[in-house]
């Protein structure tokens, strides 16, 4: 079945009874213009692949609606007839990314830098030496046929954070207009590097030190690759899938050639990208995907008296690959406390959005930081270095390795 049928076939249910609306947190963010939230953009691809059908192309103005969801599935859980919206926006993206189906091309301009980027440089922002800096001095088991795979997306938060910043300095068409320029000649983005965030940096290199001495506690023996690629989950989530196919073949291709047999994750978005995306597209792609906290069920942590909230990342709780191992940790923490939305109808941080409509993405992220800090709770926890960074608006929130490392085998409060 093509992208055009299964679009079809899934807009095809919905029976508008704005269910959906009532939990898209892009909806309430772009003042509730219809097209901006779930509901609009499942009317407007119906209309869009009717147009197609009738026509042989759309005229329909698309793509702010659709690259503006942040793919979070909080609509799918709340939708009595099976809906998806959020996978709705990712098929429409990747018929906008194919150009014949529209009768202007609407394909977002920093979209393609970032693609363009992750093609030729295996980063959406043309990382290196910057990537695995963390890892310096730090002693990895090269016979190990277990990966410690962070794919760059802690690090990649505090060059993003400045980028997403510069943004709103400048107009929306301006923006456009120097990715296109980025585009063309991609070295360019290196000029990028030398701005970044240096206390987010900093804080994201601990991080994953503390993820790697938790494994380390727990006896684990892993490599790591000095030049890791990123996941491509940007690949998929904007709908260029066919880079995605070809990017996620040279993942496999690199695995294999370093004799990797049991890949370990660190956040979300690369756990489900390689669990359950690539397998879908790529045959043979059957590698044993883990969480960093599978492997800690051995440790010991001192549990302290404080309230521990608890944001769940979207692709964690939202996601077909539920993952609920973070609530388990936290609990042998301290006392763990839940905002309203949480579980199946939580709400996004907001950063997927951050490239490509940073008002939008501080729109939503002030939300749900200030959802979190109503609970009354001592501290937010996060399991996602998106989520950290988007959420990070005071000295409250912290990763969920950071306080793991503190309290291993330590009889304190912090």
């Amino acid at each position: 079945m093509s992208i055009l049928d299964d679009l079809d076939l899934e807009t095809s249910k919905c029976i508008s009874c704005t269910f959906c609306e009532s939990v898209c947190p892009t909806l309430q963010a772009s003042d509730y213009r219809a097209i901006f939230g779930a509901r609009g953009r499942v009317l407007l691809a119906r209309e869009m692949v009717k147009e197609i059908r009738n026509q042989g192309k759309s005229s329909l103005d698309v793509s702010d609606p659709f690259y503006s969801c942040l793919d979070c599935y909080a609509c799918f859980n709340v939708c009595p007839a099976g809906v998806n919206a959020g996978h709705v926006s990712e098929m429409a993206k990747s018929l906008i990314t194919h150009k014949k189906f529209l009768n202007k091309n609407q394909e977002k301009q920093v979209a393609k830098m970032i693609i363009t980027s992750i093609m030729k440089f295996n980063s959406p922002l043309g990382l290196k030496n910057e990537i695995n800096s963390w890892s310096y001095g730090l002693h990895f088991d090269e016979n190990s046929d277990y990966l410690l795979y962070t794919g760059g997306m802690y690090q990649l938060m505090a060059y993003s954070k400045i980028l997403s910043e510069l943004e709103r300095k400048f107009k929306n068409e301006t923006i456009e207009k120097i990715a296109e320029i980025i585009s063309k000649y991609p070295s360019i983005i290196k000029l990028t590097h030398p701005m970044y965030d240096d206390n987010l940096k900093k804080r994201m290199d601990n991080i994953l030190k503390s993820i790697y001495n938790l494994l380390k506690a727990a006896g684990i023996k892993f490599k790591y690759i000095d030049d890791e690629p990123y996941p491509g989950s940007f690949l998929y989530e904007l709908g260029y899938i066919d880079d995605f196919i070809e990017y996620g073949k040279r993942l496999k291709d690199l695995f294999i050639r370093n004799n990797v047999k049991n890949i370990i994750t660190i956040d979300p978005h690369t756990y489900e990208i390689l669990k359950a995306i690539y397998p879908k597209y790529i045959e043979g792609f059957n590698f044993n995907v883990y969480h960093y906290l599978d492997f800690l069920d051995n440790l010991n942590f001192s549990k302290g008296n404080e309230n521990l909230v608890y944001h769940e990342p979207c692709h964690f709780s939202m996601h077909k690959e539920k993952y609920n191992e973070p609530i388990k940790f936290i609990c042998k923490l301290g006392e763990i406390k839940f905002p309203e939305r949480h579980g199946n109808t939580s709400y996004c941080c907001g950063g997927p959005a951050e490239l490509l409509y940073p008002d939008l993405s501080s729109s939503i992220s002030n939300k749900r930081f200030n959802e979190l800090k109503n609970t009354g709770g001592d501290k937010i926890i996060t399991a996602c270095p998106i989520c950290f960074a988007n959420l990070s608006k005071d000295d409250t929130v912290f990763d969920l390795a950071e306080i793991l490392e503190k309290r291993l085998n330590k009889n304190i409060n912090f």
